[in-house]
């Protein structure tokens, strides 16, 4: 459904629709749809609503890497660890996906929102121990610690 790319007063035209069906563009260069994030009360029809969104969706980014920090950093205790886990997994999931669905806006501005907000959060909430799990550790798997490990720890300069 191709929608009229005519002139526009505002910040976008009368259409709402769920994504933009040319592939990305730029919400704030005039265009005919006004963006539905996720729900139609969610309608992005102001620049306000739009940066909002962005802002939001930064926010999505950063809270899926900090809960998977948390869920690495939590050991299973017996049922109530999985019941535990099982929700954190579903969580992370949940914020994966609403995370897609705000790149498949194809706007620009939403899609680099989601991407920096991951990266930011990896950033944060990353430790070097939760970036290979125990059971996966060169050490453990009778392979040599790779060549930085081994110069940051001192071992590699004998």
């Amino acid at each position: 459904m191709e929608m009229d790319d005519g002139p526009v007063k505002g910040f976008c035209g009368d259409a709402t629709g769920a994504m933009y069906m040319n592939g990305f563009q730029s919400a704030f260069s005039r265009q005919s749809t006004c963006l539905a994030l996720y729900i139609n009360a969610f309608t992005l029809d102001t620049a306000v609503k739009f940066v909002a969104a962005m802002l939001g969706v930064l926010a999505l980014g950063i809270l899926a890497e900090a809960l998977v920090a948390f869920r690495r950093s939590r050991a299973e205790k017996a049922l109530a660890g999985r019941f535990e886990a099982a929700i954190g997994y579903g969580l992370q999931l949940a914020l994966g996906y609403l995370l897609m669905l705000a790149a498949m806006t194809y706007a620009v501005e939403l899609f680099v929102s989601a991407i920096t907000g991951v990266a930011l959060g990896h950033a944060l909430f990353r430790t070097d121990r939760a970036a290979a799990p125990p059971c996966c550790a060169p050490e453990r798997a009778g392979v040599e610690a790779p060549l930085e490990a081994s110069l940051l720890d001192g071992s590699g300069l004998a």
